[in-house]
């Protein structure tokens, strides 16, 4: 079963790249092979037991250990669940909204690269395999963002996001290489497992935290790296029902839930963690009711929806920002959807222009309104139950925290309400438009589904499928007063619901706070350009490196040049010289003693002739024969 456990991100990549080579020749674009790829990681996924992985060993060295593996445990394969399960429903609305794009193929092809990094994020056992996928998700996003490249503003927007991001990924990146060295690996379960022991101290721990929320802060769209949400709506609507409401801006709460009890070690980091939440989501609530784009309604929402799930984690309240995180995957993946298929049959996104659709596109008004009511907190729906749990850990911490989510149920009741009687009621009749095709509206009709659903299911189960203690229940003063700003802001939202805006002032403050969030992107930029001299001044020493390089191959190459030359003269000199001292010895040594020997022979046959019997006469001639054989032999060797 661990076997399997690999081709549940695997699957959306490979049908990324199937998408991609054959997707012309298909029905679909290769949207069908996206969809069943990622059916199929969800049918892999429910039968993945707890605690089934792949892991290894990538690299080792002088007491570093980086490893890379997948793990299913309770929050990865509970997160894992809610991002395939949004997956495939928008990749089956995708199949209506793209069919008539000649650029399908890539479409899907992007879709599914993103589906695959954002499940190997999910299930990824250590930080450097997380952090790998971390940024292919943010690649990702930058191709889904800026699908549209022609369409005025998309690369722009699409840049801006990349970069903002980036700014938190720093933090990220920092955050596990300090996890390395201090721990020596990148496990997470090691990281995990050495807080409490002397392995690492509390100051590393918290230095880490608050490197990690940093990427946090960067993927979730939390201030001051906010700005970036809005404006990446600009995208084609399946990527803003995905990226926006389930998967990236889900992955930096996903990863403070991952790593919680680092969080827990560090008290600093969770004031900070609730703060941030709370600012990010007063500001981005108040916004979103000056808004008149219907898609930047949702974007600000997002934002201040994902603050919510910040302050129940600063609050020591993971179970509730789960449970706040799946509701909201559910609900605002189908506004998404809805509100994209109100653009594709009317041309625009303008609260002002819209108006009396429920009459010409009764299933999308019902469906957009079921989410609606989900946002805003309306029992049974899903987002009732799981605002009732950030709301118990509100009232655990005090009055004024409970109140805190209370103005923020108000607000969101607020907006849309405003949205929703401002796009579906009203006096026009708009003529010439309808329902879109059938898998638009059965993408939608699943996600909606599971808005009305998701609560009753998960709400006194999600303990046991969570390995997150369970926090009481909130008072039932509380939860009735949460009811009635549910009541009031939704009223009072549809009462505003014809009006350009909620009036100016928030609408001076979302512009504001705009050009406020793009500072820490300018910024960026400013210090590239000013690294510039740095990186000419390094390009000059790099390319008189070259240079140099090229000079001493050349010198190099002229002396081997000439060695071969000197080396080849040597050997045939050397081949002369055998040849000649063969020659000295044939004719000098080999003839010169043939002759001596001959010669002595006839000198002693002659003094034996002569009988001459002194023995001095024979010494004496073999000496001068001798002699004179080693002169000539000499003569002839020099000569």
């Amino acid at each position: 079963m661990t076997a399997l456990l690999l081709a549940i991100p695997l699957l959306p990549l490979l049908a990324a790249m199937a998408a991609l080579c054959v997707g012309r020749r298909v029905p679909w674009g290769g949207g069908e092979f996206v969809v069943i790829a990622v059916a199929l990681s969800l049918i892999l996924l429910i039968f993945n037991p707890d605690g089934a992985n792949l892991s290894a060993t990538w690299f080792e060295s002088g007491g570093f250990r980086l490893t890379i593996g997948l793990e299913v445990t309770r929050l990865t394969w509970f997160v894992a669940m809610i991002v395939a399960s949004t997956a495939l429903g928008v990749g089956i609305y995708s199949l209506g909204y793209m069919a008539e794009r000649p650029d399908r193929p890539r479409f899907f092809a992007e879709l599914g690269l993103f589906v695959g990094a954002m499940l190997t994020l999910v299930l990824s056992s250590s930080l450097v395999l997380l952090f790998a996928a971390w940024e292919l998700v943010g690649l990702a996003s930058y191709l889904l963002i800026s699908f549209d490249y022609a369409k005025a503003g998309a690369p722009q927007a699409a840049a801006k996001a990349f970069l903002m991001t980036r700014i938190g990924d720093v933090g990220l990146l920092l955050g596990w290489l300090l996890a390395l060295a201090t721990i020596g690996t990148t496990d997470i379960d090691a990281l995990i497992g050495a807080i409490g022991t002397d392995r690492i101290d509390s100051y590393a721990i918290t230095v880490i935290a608050f490197l990690v929320l940093a990427g946090a802060i960067g993927k979730s769209a939390q201030l001051p790296l906010t700005g970036w949400l809005p404006d990446a709506m600009i995208g084609p609507t399946p990527v803003s029902a995905l990226l926006h409401s389930a998967t990236m801006v889900a992955a930096g709460v996903f990863l403070v839930l991952r790593l919680y009890p680092l969080f827990e070690a560090a008290p600093a980091a969770l004031v900070a963690l609730f703060w941030i939440g709370a600012a990010t989501a007063l500001v981005a609530g108040l916004i979103a009711t000056a808004e008149v784009d219907l898609k930047r309604i949702l974007a600000w929402s997002t934002a201040s929806q994902l603050g919510e799930m910040m302050i129940a984690l600063g609050l020591a309240g993971p179970l509730a920002a789960s449970f706040h995180l799946a509701a909201h995957a559910a609900f605002k993946s189908t506004l998404f959807l809805a509100a994209g298929a109100v653009q594709e049959e009317t041309g625009t996104r303008a609260l002002d222009r819209l108006g009396g659709l429920i009459r010409a596109m009764p299933f999308t008004g019902a469906v957009f309104l079921v989410g609606a009511l989900a946002l805003a907190g309306v029992p049974p729906l899903s987002g009732f139950w799981s605002e009732e749990t950030i709301l118990a850990a509100a009232a655990q911490s005090g009055v004024a925290t409970a109140f805190l989510i209370i103005a923020l149920v108000l607000l969101a009741g607020i907006y849309v309400g405003r949205a929703t009687t401002a796009t579906f009621f009203g006096g026009r009749r708009p003529t010439q438009m309808g329902e879109p095709g059938w898998p638009m509206c059965a993408g939608m009709g699943l996600l909606a589904l599971a808005a009305v659903a998701l609560g009753w299911i998960l709400a006194g189960q999600l303990g046991n499928i969570l390995p997150f203690p369970v926090e009481p229940e909130a008072p039932t003063a509380w939860r009735l007063l949460a009811v009635a700003a549910v009541i009031v802001g939704f009223t009072f939202g549809v009462w505003r619901g014809l009006a350009p805006a909620f009036g100016s002032l928030p609408a001076k403050f979302g512009r504001g706070l705009m050009a406020a969030t793009e500072a820490p992107g300018i910024w960026a930029m400013q210090c590239a350009r000013l690294l510039d001299p740095i990186e000419d001044a390094l390009d000059s020493v790099a390319r008189f490196i070259a240079a140099a390089a090229r000079a001493m191959a050349s010198a190099a190459h002229s002396a081997e040049c000439r060695f071969d030359v000197g080396a080849k003269r040597t050997a045939g000199g050397i081949w002369r010289l055998a040849r000649d001292t063969e020659r000295v010895e044939v004719l000098g040594f080999g003839r010169g003693g043939d002759a001596l020997a001959a010669g002595i022979a006839g000198s002693g046959e002659r003094l034996r002739t002569l009988h001459a019997g002194q023995l001095y006469l024979y010494t004496l001639a073999l000496f001068v024969w001798t002699a004179a054989a080693l002169v000539a032999g000499g003569l002839m060797l020099w000569l």
